[in-house]
C-alpha cells in the first residue's frame, strides 16, 4: 500500500513538472517569433533595416538620417543588402565615403603603388602591376582600292573577341593626284563589308577626320579609344573633294589597323 502511495506521488510531481516545462514553452515561442521578426538597432531606436549600427549615435528618434548622419551607419537590409555610410544600399555591398578618397582599403601583401586589382577565375582578387595579358588583334591587309567622297571599305577587317573599350590604331597611306590635292581623309569602323548603314560604327557621332596631305599622299596614323562589340569590323574611308585620284596601298603598314583592348 505504501509503495502505490509513493508511486502515485512521484507520478503527480512529474505530470505538474511537466506542465510547468509546457507553460514555459508555450509563453517562450510568442517570444522568439517576436525576435525573429524584429529589427535590430545598435545606438539607435529608429534601425533603419534588419541590423542597424549607428556608430555616432546621431540619429533621429523617427523618419530617415541625413546623409550626413548615414556616414557612420552600417546597415543590413530586409533585401539582404549591406550598407556601409548609406542606410539605402541599392546593391549587395554599397559603400559611400561622402567626398572623401579611399573608400575600400585591401592590404594581403601584394598591394603597391600604381598597382591593379584583378579577379582570378573564382573571383579572388589580388593586385597586380598589369591587368594581366594585354589583347592586341591586328587586322587583315586590305587591297588596292579607289577611295571617293562616299566611304569605300579598303577591304581590312578585325575580329574583336570580346566588348570593351579598344584603342583604335589605323596606318592608312594613299597615293593621289594631282599633288596637294583635297581637303581631308576620314575613317571609321563599320561591323559590316558591304554597308554602312544601320550597322554599328566605332564612333557613332562623327568619324575621324585628318588634313590631306599637302604632298602627293594622304595618310591617317593617330589613335582614339571607341567602345567595340564582340564581331567584326571593317574599315571604310572617305576623302574630300578636289583630287582625280586617290588610292590605297596594300600593305600592313599602311593599309591595315590594330585594337588594343583597355583593361
Amino acid at each position: 500500500m505504501a509503495g502505490k502511495i509513493l508511486s502515485f506521488f512521484f507520478s503527480a510531481i512529474l505530470f505538474n513538472t511537466f506542465k510547468i516545462y509546457m507553460k514555459k514553452i508555450y509563453l517562450l515561442l510568442p517570444f522568439i517569433s517576436l525576435s525573429l521578426s524584429a529589427q535590430i538597432g545598435v545606438n539607435t531606436s529608429n534601425p533603419q533595416g534588419v541590423f542597424n549600427v549607428d556608430g555616432q549615435k546621431n540619429n533621429p528618434a523617427t523618419g530617415t538620417p541625413t546623409v550626413a548622419q548615414q556616414q557612420d551607419d552600417f546597415v543590413v537590409t530586409q533585401q539582404g543588402r549591406v550598407g556601409i555610410g548609406t542606410t539605402a544600399p541599392t546593391a549587395k555591398l554599397e559603400i559611400n565615403n561622402g567626398t572623401t578618397a579611399g573608400a575600400i582599403k585591401i592590404v594581403d601583401g601584394t598591394q603597391a603603388e600604381g598597382k591593379f586589382l584583378v579577379s582570378d577565375a573564382n573571383g579572388v582578387g589580388t593586385w597586380r602591376q598589369t591587368s594581366g595579358n594585354t589583347t592586341v588583334v591586328t587586322s587583315t591587309v586590305g587591297p588596292v582600292t579607289t577611295l571617293g567622297i562616299n566611304y569605300t571599305n579598303l577591304g581590312s577587317s578585325a575580329v574583336v573577341p570580346q566588348d570593351g573599350y579598344y584603342i583604335i590604331s589605323p596606318r592608312l597611306i594613299t597615293d593621289k593626284t594631282p599633288v596637294g590635292c583635297g581637303n581631308f581623309i576620314a575613317y571609321n569602323l563599320f561591323k559590316s563589308a558591304t554597308t554602312t548603314t544601320g550597322v554599328p560604327q566605332a564612333f557613332s557621332t562623327q568619324d575621324v577626320h585628318m588634313a590631306a596631305g599637302p604632298g602627293q599622299y594622304d595618310f591617317i596614323y593617330t589613335s582614339n579609344v571607341a567602345y567595340l562589340t564582340t564581331g567584326t569590323y571593317y574599315m571604310w574611308v572617305r576623302v574630300g573633294n578636289g583630287c582625280t585620284t586617290n588610292t590605297a596601298r596594300t600593305n600592313i603598314g599602311q593599309n591595315s589597323f590594330t585594337l588594343t583592348l583597355l583593361k
